[in-house]
């Protein structure tokens, strides 16, 4: 038994690559929808350090595992394992879902899918200003979906060259919003803050071992602020205090874990389900 769910020989194989993976509530929420459906599938998690993503995406493909999702920080490099990937990770140059193919894999983001979906669902739309921290894997999905929603877009990151590189890229890959797209430096992310409509935290600010704010970001009522990272974050309790209307992490994981879901199985994916695992899972983990 694994997390609940019975093995056997032909038991379909799903996992999670990242380094690392000990606090994922993935495979719950996963396992719990996998159960729902009377499937015979488990969801395991995977540490996989940086430098041997390539060659464990490979084992995985040989061990005939069925899918995969890719977290940080493999979300940009697992680009690079794919044979084929669907639009919206090629634009953006990071997948964080990986579907099997007779010969290798196929590379998606949901990431960007559930956030766009988060963003409509909170009044985002054509006219917003929205201030990104990141420039990774995670804050690519946020940008395009930011870019989706007729947003104009500023990208602010601890290292000003990262932001840059960021931006660039995104014009380079989405000309008809290139218009739309600014880097910011550093220093002018506190006050920035109080221009956006929507400010999102596509860095890694707020996970285990990383700082826990993001320096001199301040929210104000009506803002929208969303968290990639998901936990009782300070970003999120400093967004709720201040009256801002919050996206947590959890929103994120649950949409982009069921668009994975689907794209594997075939199956919708049971949102209620997925959502009560999740709950009950994080429930386990607070103190």
């Amino acid at each position: 038994m694994t997390d609940g769910v019975a093995v056997g020989g032909r038991t379909a194989l799903y996992g999670l690559v990242g380094w690392p993976v000990a606090h994922t509530l993935s495979p719950a929420m996963q396992n719990a929808a996998l159960r729902h459906l009377g499937l015979d599938g488990v969801y395991l998690p995977l540490p996989v350090e940086p430098a041997r993503l390539v060659e464990a995406l490979r084992g995985a493909h040989a061990l005939g595992f069925q899918g995969l999702n890719a977290t940080v920080p493999h979300k940009q490099a697992a680009v690079a394992a794919c044979e084929r990937l669907d639009p919206v990770a090629a634009a953006i140059g990071a997948v964080n879902t990986l579907r099997r193919t007779d010969t290798g894999w196929e590379g998606f983001n949901t990431d960007a899918t559930a956030l766009a979906e988060l963003l409509e669902l909170n009044g985002v739309n054509a006219g917003a200003r929205v201030l990104l921290v990141g420039a990774g894997g995670a804050a690519r999905a946020g940008a395009w979906a930011a870019l989706q929603a007729g947003a104009s877009l500023v990208v602010c990151a601890r290292r000003e060259e990262a932001a840059q590189a960021f931006v660039e890229a995104l014009r380079q890959a989405l000309p008809a919003w290139a218009g739309a797209i600014e880097p910011l430096p550093w220093d002018g992310l506190g006050p920035a803050c109080q221009d956006a409509d929507v400010i999102m935290n596509g860095s890694s600010v707020g996970m285990a071992g990383q700082p826990a704010a993001l320096p001199g970001v301040a929210f104000r009522p009506g803002q929208v602020a969303v968290d990639m990272v998901y936990g009782e974050t300070a970003f999120i309790g400093a967004a709720a205090a201040a009256g801002a209307t919050v996206v947590r992490g959890e929103a994120m994981l649950l949409r982009q874990g069921a668009h994975g879901f689907t794209i594997w199985t075939g199956r919708p994916a049971p949102l209620d389900i997925m959502a009560a695992a999740l709950r009950a899972a994080r429930a386990r983990t607070e103190p």
